[in-house]
């Protein structure tokens, strides 16, 4: 099997236990990314998406359906995220185009001040609720187009041992079926997933 139909077939059993587990939490999903939408990631990006990020983003454009802004006292205007957004454990959201587009700006400008924290290599793809500097990124600098690397406060992890796009998707799908990942199981409340601390 390819990378990119592991990452279609990893993502699909994804969405499948979603739609059939935690409704609620399958209407965050996203449609799929249009080919504007993959122009436009293109663009920022300064190179070609990676095949398996294009598959991925085809299927649905990020898990981020239900949030919306709110406008602080001063006028400001600040994403309003929505607990259904999580999907993954950890507290982590699957972000369409244009969230990649600015979180990784927003780590682009942090490597100005911490040299070498954020490589212009690096696609943020799976990332923090809260938008901490967690979460995991897409390498396309190697010969390989979906290494993934663990991203933390201080600096970035390659996943021991190195795994692609689809093996991460593969082993949350395993997750959600068996019931744990890592320390974390999927519980259902009210039709909405929350991953919890076994």
């Amino acid at each position: 099997m390819s990378e990119t139909e592991e990452v279609r077939s990893a993502w699909g059993r994804i969405v499948h236990w979603l739609t059939a587990n935690a409704p609620s939490t399958a209407q965050a999903l996203r449609g799929p990314a249009t080919r504007e939408d993959i122009a436009g990631l293109r663009e920022a990006l300064g190179f070609e998406v990676p095949d398996v990020l294009e598959a991925l983003l085809r299927m649905n454009n990020g898990s981020t359906a239900k949030d919306t802004t709110r406008t602080l006292p001063n006028g400001r205007v600040v994403p309003a995220r929505h607990l259904d957004s999580v999907i993954f454990p950890f507290g982590k959201v699957f972000l369409g185009c244009e969230e990649i587009i600015a979180r990784r700006a927003q780590l682009l400008a942090s490597a100005q001040e911490a040299e070498g924290y954020w490589k212009p290599s690096l696609i943020p793809v799976i990332w923090d609720f809260e938008g901490a500097y967690h979460g995991y990124a897409l390498d396309a600098s190697g010969a390989s187009e979906s290494r993934i690397l663990t991203y933390a406060e201080v600096s970035p992890n390659e996943t021991d041992p190195a795994v692609s796009l689809g093996e991460l998707l593969t082993s949350f799908a395993d997750g959600m079926d068996r019931g744990t990942w890592d320390v974390q199981r999927p519980l259902v409340e009210n039709g909405s997933l929350r991953w919890r601390e076994d």
